[in-house]
């Protein structure tokens, strides 16, 4: 019953969504941060994101919830979740350190192009940890989420010639969060036509 719920858990498509919402999130408040009047400039984006974490426990609640019922997971999967933890704090670490070196004159005398720098971070800061999390929580959409994750800046670096920044960064962020979300509302509709709300208490 256990490693069912689980493996049901990301099958709903909500953290997609949510996620995508997330993404896209940045590009309004990058579009109208110098126009709008402060604080709303700054208030756009943390309000959108608030839109989102409501639209994910209300799903969570009364559409998953009713088909898949409350589960109480076990050692192992509190484990993974750990683990999924520390990678993320690990991360976080490795980020500050990069940056520091980034500040250094060490970081300026590799003369590393600056699309191969912004693919090597974001390869590493990004799309490594998030792999590594997809892989502890078995959610395999996750890698979909991480390449083009990982992959963002760099190609928005790439199209810098054809389309001027910012508007780059919107379009390749806008392209991505899109793209998340669609992937994330066929596998609600999938779900949501697999399990019925009866089927709660059979998992």
């Amino acid at each position: 019953m256990e490693k069912k719920a689980w493996r049901v858990n990301f099958e709903d498509g909500i953290f997609d969504i949510y996620f995508g919402i997330i993404i896209i999130s940045l590009v309004p408040h990058l579009i109208f941060i110098e126009i709008l009047p402060i604080p709303i400039n700054f208030l756009l984006g943390p309000i959108i994101i608030g839109f989102a974490l409501a639209f994910f426990i209300l799903c969570k609640k009364y559409l998953i919830k009713p088909r898949i019922g409350t589960v109480k997971y076990g050692r192992k999967r509190k484990i993974r979740k750990m683990k999924t933890a520390i990678i993320l704090s690990i991360n976080v670490l490795a980020l500050l350190i990069l940056f520091l070196l980034r500040t250094s004159d060490f970081w300026d005398d590799l003369n590393i192009p600056n699309s191969v720098e912004i693919l090597i971070i974001q390869l590493m800061f990004v799309t490594l940890p998030l792999c590594l999390v997809a892989y502890i929580l078995q959610y395999n959409r996750l890698y979909i989420i991480a390449v083009l994750m990982g992959s963002s800046f760099f190609f928005a670096e790439l199209i810098s010639n054809f389309i001027t920044p910012p508007v780059n960064i919107l379009f390749i962020f806008l392209i991505n969060g899109s793209l998340i979300i669609l992937m994330g509302v066929i596998s609600l509709i999938k779900f949501l036509r697999k399990y019925q709300k009866e089927e709660a208490d059979d998992l």
